[in-house]
């Protein structure tokens, strides 16, 4: 669509035509929407926005285990340990999504702020740490 064609479809919208009362293929289409959409014969949708259940198989990404270690400082060993439970609640429910790998990287962040609020509610310490503690007597000067 050309410049001119794009200021008369506007000044028809500011001339008080409505929206639906203009011509379809009048109207411009922004070039990020004509490349990125593709039009079916029942519906408009982005072409990578495929909304499906959780594979069996489901992995994440090396890419998202790398960010996840990056940014939050959260080691691979903790990311793959949240898998089992992520695979079993989605499986579990059935449920369709557009992006799993990224529904799974908020969960492991999700769990690793729970697990460090946790430790530092109430720190893990066996017994033996418990009875040889003498940090207590740290302040007295004797």
């Amino acid at each position: 669509m050309s410049n001119d064609d794009h200021k008369a479809y506007h000044r028809m919208l500011n001339a008080g035509g409505s929206m639906w009362e203009l011509d379809a293929a009048t109207a411009p289409v922004p070039p990020v929407f004509a490349r990125t959409l593709q039009t079916t014969s029942h519906t408009t949708a982005f072409s990578s926005a495929a909304i499906e259940p959780l594979p069996e198989d489901f992995m994440p990404e090396v890419a998202y285990i790398e960010w996840l270690q990056q940014h939050y400082g959260i080691p691979p060993s903790f990311t793959l340990e949240q898998l089992p439970d992520f695979k079993l609640y989605w499986l579990e429910t059935g449920e369709a999504r557009k992006a799993w790998q990224n529904k799974f990287k908020n969960h492991v962040i999700y769990q690793w702020k729970r697990q460090q609020s946790e430790r530092e509610q109430n720190p893990h310490r066996t017994t033996a740490e418990k009875l040889t503690d003498t940090s207590w007597a740290d302040s007295l000067d004797i």
